[in-house]
């Protein structure tokens, strides 16, 4: 129906979201289902529903733009945490557009960018580009800026992937 809602939850830095259970519910090995509920349930996912696809990629595409500016905007404000926590933001709302444009839930940040790797449509050097930022936000402001550059490059690429 392309309802999207994050949650706080322990153990999902980035967040819980409801998309996550139909992605449970879609690479599920049913053991047992003598009244078919969860059969019932398993092909309502497949294909990945336009809808959903939309709300994901407008959601997240706005959040992850909105924190890479947070980042930006605090370059200078000698505060590690505040922006390395943005980043994170970014690159974990990234990953939720890469999969809906590519009709894959994302079940878990997880492994998110290594899955990603596999993916037919995504940017180039995707997880090269993600480790690469991650270790360059640091105490150098000049190196942490780089990383928040190269951030926003990704970024660029998804949005001309999704104008494709």
């Amino acid at each position: 129906m392309g309802k999207v809602s994050p949650h706080y939850q322990t153990g999902h830095p980035h967040a819980y979201i409801n998309v996550m259970y139909m992605g449970e519910i879609s690479i599920c090995k049913v053991l047992s289902d003598p009244t078919n509920q969860i059969a019932e349930l398993k092909a309502k996912t497949m294909p990945y529903p336009k809808p959903l696809q939309d709300a994901v990629i407008g959601y997240f595409m706005f959040e992850s733009s909105f924190s890479l500016l947070l980042a930006e905007k605090n370059l200078d404000k000698d505060d590690i945490s505040y922006i390395a926590g943005h980043a994170f933001r970014s690159i974990s709302c990234l990953n939720q557009v890469i999969f809906a444009l590519n009709g894959e839930y994302c079940i878990n940040e997880k492994k998110a960018v290594r899955m990603i790797e596999g993916f037919h449509t995504k940017p180039n050097d995707y997880k090269k580009k993600i480790d690469q930022i991650i270790t360059l936000i640091s105490s150098n402001q000049d190196r942490t800026k780089e990383g928040i550059e190269i951030l926003q490059a990704l970024i660029s690429e998804t949005e001309r992937l999704l104008n494709k």
